[in-house]
């Protein structure tokens, strides 16, 4: 009885994906000249979304029981409406970028797919309806989207070639996993790892702002760079404990794992901060007499409202947050908030030396936070925590 009622629920999703879905194409026909090949690839990605649902059906129950729950819950339905958004997303995949407004939207799209993962396990628990559903869920559309999203950012130019190989771990890894099952060979667990979400985190938000059109691509290059090697490197870690060749209860191991912590997590942070405020004070001094002059001409041809105010607002935002960052006070989130003037100097300057590596330690500094000597790290007590957890 329960699967039963789960798939006529499955049948309310298809239809309400498919209403949305011809919805979409409907006002995209006569704005975009793609349109039937976006209904294509949409399709597609669409009805895989909804197979991974149909299929995983009986795991809609409790960690632990075997008795299914009869709805999909909160949890679930937002999980779903990531799966909706990326495979409207899709539907942009190996064209040229959009112009205009519909660029935007594709931002916008990415953009609730973010906030929706941020969401849906904190639902889930408040609504005490977390499933193993759930749970494949997530997985399936953290792989699914993070490929859709970097194809989308190479096809557009943004990312090099290379990049797709992120977007493709996962699937190798659960590939990896399958053949060793298929020749009997051990799989090992993986431990639990707070940084491991912390850099998949840091990660996704890198990808909902490398589709910005406005984002220069130079900084999306070197940013996305170094955000792939802590993913990639996460994964191999990952790969080299589930296959045997890591034993991470060997004390080499731990001792290994503890001096990296120390050498990236603790003395290296306080040199990233200094390097960002002399970066930083080296970039303002480049642009003097603030705002400069450039930021207020790019302010202008981005069409924006009192673009001397924008550009003023930009310059205020560096001036005060880079001294802040070299304190300590909010580092992460600071961080994040000064790659705006940052990314100003790199579309007006181009790549230099100063902005270049006032963007290094930006995401350095979001990756392994603070270190030593910070005055107030507050954002470190809930970065290694699930939203509504402990």
């Amino acid at each position: 009885m329960p699967l039963s009622l789960l798939r006529r629920a499955w049948l309310r999703v298809a239809f309400l994906w498919a209403v949305v879905w011809l919805g979409f194409y409907g006002l995209l026909r006569p704005a975009w000249p793609l349109s039937d090949r976006w209904l294509a690839l949409s399709s597609a990605v669409l009805s895989y979304g909804l197979w991974v649902l149909w299929r995983n059906l009986p795991a809609n129950h409790r960690p632990g029981e075997t008795a299914l729950l009869p709805a999909l819950g909160p949890g679930n339905h937002l999980s779903l409406v990531r799966g909706l958004c990326i495979g409207l997303l899709a539907g942009f995949l190996f064209g040229p970028w959009p112009p205009g407004a519909l660029a935007w939207v594709i931002v916008l799209l990415y953009t609730v797919t973010d906030v929706a993962d941020f969401l849906d396990g904190y639902v889930a628990r408040r609504a005490g309806h977390v499933t193993d559903l759930g749970g494949v869920l997530d997985m399936e559309y953290d792989g699914l989207g993070t490929l859709v999203v970097i194809l989308l950012a190479v096809s557009f130019g943004q990312l090099p070639v290379w990049y797709l190989a992120l977007g493709l771990a996962r699937y190798l890894f659960v590939f990896g996993l399958w053949q060793r099952r298929r020749l009997g060979r051990p799989i090992h667990d993986l431990p639990p790892s707070a940084h491991r979400r912390v850099f998949a985190g840091a990660q996704m938000g890198y990808l909902s702002v490398v589709l910005w059109p406005i984002l220069p691509r130079p900084m999306a290059v070197i940013a996305g760079s170094l955000f792939a090697a802590a993913t990639g490197l996460g994964f191999l870690r990952d790969w080299l404990v589930a296959s045997g060749a890591l034993d991470p209860v060997s004390s080499g191991y731990r001792h290994t794992q503890t001096a990296l912590y120390r050498l990236f997590g603790v003395w290296l942070p306080p040199f990233w901060r200094l390097a960002l405020v002399v970066a930083l004070a080296s970039v303002l001094s480049a642009g003097w007499p603030l705002p400069p002059q450039a930021w207020r001409e790019l302010a202008a041809g981005w069409s924006l409202p009192a673009p001397v105010a924008v550009a003023g607002l930009v310059t205020l935002v560096a001036v005060i947050a880079a001294p802040l960052v070299g304190l300590g006070i909010l580092p992460r989130l600071l961080s994040v908030v000064l790659a705006v003037p940052i990314g100003f100097d790199i579309a007006t300057r181009g790549l230099q030396w100063d902005n270049g590596l006032a963007l290094v330690a930006t995401v350095f500094i979001q990756l392994f936070g603070p270190g030593r000597f910070a005055l107030w790290p507050v954002e470190e007590r809930y970065m290694f925590r699930r939203l509504g957890g402990r």
